[in-house]
């Protein structure tokens, strides 16, 4: 069970960290080829007050998500939101049935770098290399979920082995991101930076 963590400062607010980790799941009857476990956490103060986070997420071994839990603690108290998706994209939202991210094939928890791992580890795009996916967006602390098409351009690599992306949506614009061989973000234009 190989484990990898990483510690990020938020920097477009005045008070945020993030923690996440990677690890490989140990195989189940929901998951008899193993899975990928993706915990996170942070602590910010920002427009919305301050708040903490707690999530997982289990991908299978393709890095595709299936399943996520999130919550969040605010000053109005804690609320949940638990997705999975099937093996035919068919997504549900706390048990129900959620059409809106048919298709979806990753989910992205907007307070935290590690969900950038999904699609940087899944599609493995060659230097040069560009993909536009679709992503369960869940916008943190309001914990609403919108389905958001992002783009992926790998860049060139750096040293240590480190690579380089633009990661770009159609609300928020184009970012630069630079991941460790693990595929977890060191630094995230304007937003993350890792300090651990």
């Amino acid at each position: 069970m190989a484990l990898h963590s990483a510690m990020w400062r938020r920097l477009d607010v005045s008070d945020g960290l993030a923690h996440g980790a990677l690890s490989d799941y140990t195989p189940d009857a929901t998951h008899p080829d193993g899975a990928h476990l993706l915990d996170g956490s942070a602590v910010m103060r920002d427009d919305a007050g301050a708040w903490s986070l707690r999530y997982s997420v289990i991908a299978d071994r393709a890095w595709l998500t299936r399943t996520v839990f999130v919550e969040v603690l605010a000053d109005d108290g804690l609320e949940r939101v638990t997705l999975e998706v099937d093996h035919l994209g068919e997504w549900s939202l706390d048990g129900r049935p959620w059409p809106d991210l048919r298709g979806c094939t990753d989910v992205d928890v907007s307070a935290s770098p590690l969900t950038n791992t999904l699609p940087v580890r899944r599609l493995d795009l060659p230097v040069g290399g560009e993909a536009s996916i679709d992503v369960a967006w869940l916008d943190v602390p309001s914990l609403a979920v919108h389905r958001v098409r992002q783009i992926y351009r790998r860049g060139p690599d750096e040293a240590r082995g480190l690579a380089t992306y633009t990661y770009a949506d159609p609300t928020y614009g184009e970012f630069g991101v630079t991941v460790d061989p693990v595929g977890m973000v060191v630094a995230y234009q304007g937003l993350f930076s890792r300090v651990a």
